[in-house]
This record gives structure tokens, C-alpha cells and sequence, in this order.
């Protein structure tokens, strides 16, 4: 399975702007990523899981999602409630939701 392109977008922009810690005291190194970095790869993965649902293009599915306010006005809104879900819950409340305002 090879990455996306909304994937690898998402990488490059954490990684151009990631905060590499390393503790002091063990020499252990991590990234530290900022909330609108973790928050952008959670779109990301609504984006694709969206469109492996609907059987669709990644880039047909951020147009849709767009085109309905769902992501500003949806998933990066609501993201505090929505990544505390599960995957299958988030996917049908998204998929439920862009129906909706697609009509």
C-alpha cells in the first residue's frame, strides 16, 4: 500500500516545521508536533478513509468535503469531540453528514 499524496503532503509539512525534543537525561529523542500538525493528519485520514468508503478519489473526496463545509466547518471544528471516537463511528457520522448536505 503506497502512501497519498494528501499523506505525503501532510508529512512534509510536519516534517518542514517539526520540534525535535531529546531528554536530557536517557538521550531519547522524539518529534514533538503541533496541535494544527496533529490536526491536519487527522484530516488526512478522515479525507482518505472517506474516499475508500465511497470508492472515490482522494482529491474528488476533498473537493466534496469541501464543497459542504465539512472540513473547516466539520472536522477541524469539531476535532476535540471527533478523534476521541472511534474510526468506524467517525467515518459514519462524516459519510452521514456529507449525504445530507450534498442533497
Amino acid at each position: 500500500m503506497g502512501v497519498s499524496a494528501v499523506d505525503a503532503l501532510a508529512l512534509i509539512l510536519i516534517m518542514w516545521s517539526m520540534k525535535e525534543i531529546i531528554e536530557s537525561a536517557t538521550g531519547e529523542r522524539w518529534i514533538e508536533l503541533s496541535d494544527d500538525e496533529v490536526k491536519m493528519g487527522f484530516l488526512s485520514q478522515c479525507v482518505e478513509q472517506m474516499a475508500e468508503i465511497e470508492n472515490c478519489h482522494y482529491i474528488e473526496m476533498l473537493d466534496r468535503l469541501e464543497k459542504a463545509n465539512m472540513t473547516q466547518g466539520y472536522i477541524l471544528r469539531f476535532y476535540d469531540v471527533l478523534h476521541t471516537q472511534s474510526w468506524e463511528n467517525i467515518i459514519s457520522d462524516l459519510s452521514t453528514l456529507l449525504h445530507k448536505r450534498e442533497i
